[in-house]
């Protein structure tokens, strides 16, 4: 959840720490870091808060090197505060440890070494590794073997970085769960340059060439990359080629990335049909592995997500019901491990993640493979490891996601997720050539519509202005815009931090209606089809309670527009595509209205971009 920068080269240490923390940012911190190796002397500078505090206090020091690490925090144990922050040293300040993840085992640790002598200064998990480091000093020779005589004595998943003054020109670390980037780059003197970050945005544009850890694998950077497996066997890392675009993460004429990625959705939608969808209206999925004949016979899909990618989940529950007419789940990834869920050999268990990295996830996939089922992941970066731990993978195609409210990474799944279904049913010969062209060609007009949603904003800047003084909204949808009225509300809370909750519409009277007044308004996603009929009757029992209601409709529905306060319009489309669209005025409404209130939209208080911790 964290963010973890090394460097080792010729550059000022401190100016590429902290602009590549800075790259990070988007992954959710409340303090930050760096420690800087200089003329064999360890300096550890560290301020809660925002990164900008951590430069004001470097400026006031006026130290460098060309060797360090640094770190923003996501508190996990012990409060945000400047003493908690990373990074952590050893009692004489000669080690200097950052880590993402959890020491589950860090109290039995702390007690050892507390029995030894040791004196902690913080209340984190992370402050046992240098200590620990410092014990093992005095028993072996080199920093190398203590190194890794401690970190065989971590219980968890972590990733973690060290520089010490006994050998200042390395850079250790060790990856076990958490991510972990190693990177190179040539300066513009022909000078080798070495980086390692929890994630490859940290060290664009300079580095070319990465390399992601695998678990258990480990090391240290000088002059080199050195790298070990989790059997101490010297290996030579096979770095790959960066695929990521420096402008992909640039915000160019945008003032937020998340405005910037709601209107990016358009392009993205165009994307995936392009890459999915043949000339002669054929579904691929290159990137898959499992076969047409395994798909074809599996009886059972159980789709385990969190957050975002749950509610694009819940309508793909939809999509392989209704197309492919295969008995499908969607669970919490936190509750799906735990509930011992009753699975046969002909059940595929389907992980959905943007980060691919996303510990509730990862951890269902880890409980389906330990039943021997069959693991398909939906994720936005390949290289993940949500992406090595499955049988198949699609990638979802989204480009870099930097906003912490996801928008165009949920679009990305639920449109995946249709054109899946498709494809099931198409194999399992429950779709005929008509039925699927006629929905393809739907699909095609989906980007012009959304440019459409994208350019009405009047009476989304009107609604945000009363919104803002909110304390709560509820918002109700029925079949594939549940998720939609889910989705929405967790947008608005988000960012905005107005109380929200969606609702399936239909369970509105058995309880929530008693929430209704004047001073909660209610966002009805109504759009035309099947539902339509249902979701004016919840609309009547909101009005009849003197209720405000706002309605996400389709275009020119005067009967809606005349029983609802303020509606939003989308173009009309089937209602199994409409979810695409009903979420786009939603996003820009959470957008505005968080905006109004002053909040900060790409860093919301207490979040991060990728959880990953239990």
């Amino acid at each position: 959840m964290c963010g973890i920068v090394g460097y080792v080269g010729q550059k000022s240490v401190a100016s590429v720490l902290l602009v590549g923390l800075e790259k990070l940012e988007y992954r959710g911190y409340d303090s930050a870091g760096i420690a800087l190796v200089n003329s064999n002397e360890l300096t550890v500078t560290k301020a809660k808060g925002r990164i900008a505090h951590l430069e004001r206090a470097l400026r006031l020091k006026n130290i460098n090197g060309t060797i360090g690490i640094g770190h923003t925090r996501w508190a996990t144990h012990g409060e945000p505060s400047q003493t908690n922050a990373h990074p952590h040293v050893n009692t004489d300040g000669t080690i200097a440890v950052v880590h993402n993840g959890i020491i589950e085992n860090y109290l039995s640790l702390m007690e050892e070494l507390i029995g030894k002598g040791y004196v902690f200064a913080s209340e984190t998990d992370t402050e046992v590794i240098p200590h620990l480091v410092d014990m093992y000093l005095k028993e072996v020779s080199s920093v190398q073997e203590a190194f890794r005589k401690s970190i065989a004595r971590l219980e968890g998943k972590y990733a973690i970085a060290m520089v010490t003054e006994k050998e200042p020109e390395k850079i250790f670390f060790v990856r076990n769960g958490s991510p972990l980037i190693l990177a190179e780059a040539t300066d513009v003197n022909g000078e080798q340059e070495l980086f390692l970050a929890s994630d490859a945005p940290a060290f664009i544009p300079l580095a070319k060439k990465v390399y992601y850890l695998k678990n258990g694998e480990w090391g240290y950077l000088n002059h080199g990359l050195h790298l070990f497996n989790d059997k101490d066997v010297r290996i030579e890392p096979d770095l790959q080629d960066l695929k990521i675009d420096v402008g992909q993460v640039l915000l160019g004429e945008f003032e937020h990335y998340m405005l910037k990625e709601i209107h990016e959705q358009p392009d993205i939608v165009q994307k995936i049909l392009t890459e999915r969808i043949t000339e002669d209206n054929k579904i691929r999925f290159d990137e898959l592995e499992l076969k047409p004949e395994f798909l074809a016979g599996v009886g059972r899909f159980i789709i385990q997500a969190s957050g975002t990618s749950l509610n694009a989940g819940r309508i793909a529950k939809l999509y392989f019901e209704n197309f492919a007419n295969v008995t499908t789940d969607a669970d919490y990834s936190s509750e799906f491990r735990y509930r011992n869920p009753v699975a046969g050999g002909d059940t595929v268990v389907i992980g959905i993640s943007q980060s691919g990295e996303t510990a509730d996830t990862l951890a269902g996939i880890y409980e389906a493979r330990s039943k021997f089922l069959k693991v398909l992941s939906f994720v936005n970066n390949v290289n993940s490891t949500i992406a090595r731990e499955s049988d198949g993978i699609i990638d979802l195609f989204a480009g870099p996601e930097i906003g912490v409210a996801s928008t165009k990474a949920y679009i990305a799944e639920v449109l995946n997720l249709l054109l899946f279904s498709i494809y099931l049913a198409e194999i399992r010969f429950m779709m005929d050539e008509s039925e699927k062209i006629e929905i393809l060609n739907q699909l095609k007009k989906l980007p012009d519509q959304m440019r459409k949603v994208l350019t009405h904003t009047a009476k989304i800047h009107e609604l945000a202005e009363k919104l803002k003084e909110k304390t709560s909204v509820l918002f109700l949808g029925r079949t594939y815009n549940f998720a939609t009225a889910l989705e929405g509300a967790l947008k608005l809370k988000e960012i905005s931090y107005i109380h929200a909750e969606g609702y399936a519409a239909g369970e509105f009277k058995h309880g929530p209606i008693a929430l209704i007044s004047e001073d909660v308004p209610v966002i009805v996603v109504a759009p035309k089809g099947e539902m339509r009929t249902k979701m004016i009757s919840n609309l009547q029992e909101v009005k009849a309670r003197k209720g405000q209601v706002i309605a996400v409709v389709s275009e020119n529905d005067s009967e809606l527009a005349g029983l609802a306060d303020k509606v939003l319009e989308i173009p009309e489309t089937p209602e199994f595509i409409s979810s695409l669209l009903t979420i786009l005025p939603l996003q820009l409404l959470s957008y505005h209205t968080a905006l109004k209130r002053g909040c900060d939209v790409d860093k919301p208080r207490n979040l991060a971009k990728s959880v990953t911790v239990e």
